[in-house]
């Protein structure tokens, strides 16, 4: 008989999360044009995304199946397109409500900036209005990349989003450059995977302890900010 554990849905997350933390360990990281190499940046973010997608989507299922839903309710409330870490912390707070007013207590995340043109990189710690802002931002990057509106290896003019006014853009998390260009650069894709990774971390561990249950995190990935 099948068996909900939420440490399962956090071992394959682990798993999906190898394939960019390899991509990352082949980025030479020299000063200057980064030449192949610098695919490595968009890659990294599909990656990142993709595996926090189909986290949302299990984890969703698991914390459900837990509190006694039955597979027809699951498969209703787990339907979703292309989930944020705004829309996986709503989610998961609307079927455990205690987790809501945790959300983002004592949360804080050390990410690189996001320069302008004239800007260099540099490391920021950033609180968890700011991560689930710019993880929406991400995701517009996302489409964009999905969709080839831009190949993301190189500084394009990257489109604003098709819904419309009040809804983030893929430029406002990507270094600024000349001319109305923005990059994502290894520096963005490193910020992305911590932002996804870190905020995922924060709002499953938090609904574990609401469900008694507890996820253990030590197989998962660091993505220090520098090489080590």
């Amino acid at each position: 008989m099948f068996s909900p554990d939420l440490q399962a849905t956090a071992e394959k997350y682990f798993r999906s999360l190898e394939v960019s933390q390899r991509l990352i360990a082949l980025h030479p990281r020299d000063a200057g044009g980064s030449g192949n190499s610098a695919a490595l940046a968009p890659a990294v973010t599909l990656s990142v995304i993709a595996a926090f997608e189909g986290f949302v989507e299990e984890f969703l299922a698991v914390v459900l199946l837990l509190q006694g839903h039955g597979f027809a309710q699951v498969a209703k409330k787990v339907t979703m397109n292309n989930p944020t870490v705004r829309l996986f912390s709503s989610k998961v707070a609307a079927e455990v409500p205690a987790l809501k007013p945790k959300l983002g207590r004592d949360f804080s995340l050390q990410v690189w900036n996001i320069p302008g043109v004239s800007g260099r990189p540099a490391t920021e710690t950033i609180g968890w209005d700011e991560t689930v802002s710019r993880a929406d931002g991400w995701m517009e990057v996302r489409h964009c990349l999905t969709h080839g509106l831009v190949s993301g290896w190189r500084s394009e003019v990257w489109p604003g989003p098709v819904k419309g006014t009040g809804v983030a853009t893929a430029s406002s998390v990507l270094r600024a450059k000349p001319g109305g260009k923005h990059s994502i650069g290894l520096t963005g894709a490193l910020s992305c995977a911590r932002i996804h990774f870190y905020a995922a971390r924060h709002i499953a561990t938090l609904a574990a302890e609401e469900l008694n249950e507890e996820i253990n995190w030590s197989n998962g990935p660091l993505y220090p900010l520098k090489k080590e």
